[in-house]
């Protein structure tokens, strides 16, 4: 069922990572290691999301020159990981080379090679962001599309983006182009320190792929619960 939730696991200890995991148990197939647990302990955190049957996203927004983006992408093969992600702010070339080259390599080994996507524009960010660093564009979803624009000419399966943009990138790009939500918020939940934010029924309506989801499901009293009423507000 489209769209998946992708629980954060926004930790910095191997210990919660097992315990919230264990609670939501068949609710959520999808986790997201980001650049704290990743740095904390990453490897750890990794083999047991692995042993436990999950698909993992791998989000750490490489951003560097084409052939050190290209080393860091392959190397993360080894994590067994099922969906990786580079800023598309580092030009057409870095994404195509790092992508390409991941992908001859699971093609060498037979492997199925991880869906590989784009940040497009954090949602911590708005308008403000655009106008003070002279960006040159009047909206985030100008900026995004643009930025989408780019990530499709190299080759990328999609991109991270508010759903907000979903039905622009969507309706440009084509159905079959993936879009990963963020800033997804339950109609009972705070919206924290994102900006551009919507619930999981909005999110469902805009055509989106995968939602990411974090503090609605592991802060909550009962996380498989919590896990399941966003998949009910998606049905």
């Amino acid at each position: 069922m489209k769209p998946e939730i992708i629980v954060a696991l926004d930790y910095s200890d191997i210990k919660p990572v097992r315990e919230i995991v264990k609670k939501i148990g068949s609710a959520v197939s999808w986790y997201k290691v980001g650049l704290e647990l990743f740095v904390s302990c990453g490897h750890e955190a990794l083999e047991f999301l692995k042993t436990e049957n999950k698909n993992i996203f791998l989000d750490l927004k490489f951003h560097d020159i084409p052939n050190t983006v290209a080393g860091a992408l392959s190397s993360s093969l080894k994590y067994g990981v099922d969906m990786v992600n580079v800023h598309a702010q580092g030009g057409v070339e870095m994404m195509k080379t790092a992508a390409d080259s991941m992908r001859e390599e699971c093609a060498k080994k037979g492997v199925k090679a991880p869906l590989v996507i784009a940040v497009t524009l954090l949602t911590s960010l708005d308008e403000k962001y655009l106008e003070k660093y002279n960006i040159g564009f009047s909206t985030p979803a100008d900026y995004v599309l643009h930025l989408a624009k780019a990530v499709r000419e190299a080759g990328l399966d999609g991109v991270v983006s508010s759903a907000k943009e979903t039905g622009v990138i969507k309706t440009a790009l084509g159905a079959d182009f993936i879009t990963v939500t963020p800033g997804i918020r339950p109609l009972d939940s705070s919206a924290d320190d994102q900006k551009r934010v919507v619930t999981p029924a909005d999110a469902k309506k805009l055509g989106t792929d995968y939602i990411v989801v974090g503090r609605p499901i592991t802060k909550a009293e009962d996380p498989y619960l919590a896990a399941d009423r966003i998949s009910e507000e998606m049905r």
